[in-house]
């Protein structure tokens, strides 16, 4: 005679088992090809934990999370501002694009010659990102610490500012650092904590 309660724990047991070989791990699509960019340094903006694919990696068994374009020549920004893809990563960020799929690309090079090119030249190209962001292709959200250690003992306004400008909500300092007045009203001006604990 067959044991009801054993059954149905035998039951419960398998299809859990099944369920959990069937969860897919969580990870981050570059758009280019595994040779063409340091996988350390996308590991320092994204963070040591996400896992990385690279085009033409396997997908099986894996949620894409996110979608990074690690660099985006002036060429490549104009075809894609006007519908257009040359070569496969860019052919897939189009089709991407197309199907409503956020991308972030973290480098655009235009931005690298903002001091010697023409302004109605840069200009263009900032024109070209801001369409390229209504596609959905938006610059790359860095990673933001969130809080700032500062072993400085004397904590300034400058010092706030730049706890802010880092994306922080909060400084930790030495126990024993002065705060100064402007610093304080900073702080609260900008919504940072300071808390001594060093």
């Amino acid at each position: 005679m067959v044991d009801v309660n054993e059954l149905v724990r035998t039951i419960a047991q398998e299809v859990i088992r099944q369920l959990q070989g069937q969860q897919k791990k969580k990870c981050i699509m570059v758009l280019t090809d595994k040779n063409d960019v340091s996988a350390d340094t996308l590991h320092d903006l994204v963070g040591t934990d996400s896992e990385l694919l690279y085009i033409g990696d396997s997908s099986v068994n894996r949620e894409i999370d996110r979608y990074i374009l690690p660099y985006l020549s002036c060429s490549d920004m104009a075809d894609l501002a006007n519908g257009r893809a040359d070569g496969a990563p860019m052919t897939e960020v189009l089709k991407l694009l197309l199907a409503g799929t956020a991308i972030e690309a973290v480098d655009y090079e235009h931005r690298r010659y903002s001091e010697t090119a023409p302004g109605p030249l840069f200009l263009l190209y900032e024109k070209y990102m801001e369409t390229l962001s209504g596609y959905g292709l938006k610059p790359f959200k860095h990673k933001q610490p969130e809080y700032i250690r500062c072993w400085e003992p004397l904590i300034t306004e400058q010092v706030v500012a730049n706890t802010k400008q880092q994306g922080a909500s909060l400084l930790q300092t030495l126990t024993s650092a002065q705060v100064t007045p402007l610093a304080a009203e900073a702080a609260k001006d900008l919504n940072i904590i300071i808390n001594k604990c060093l």
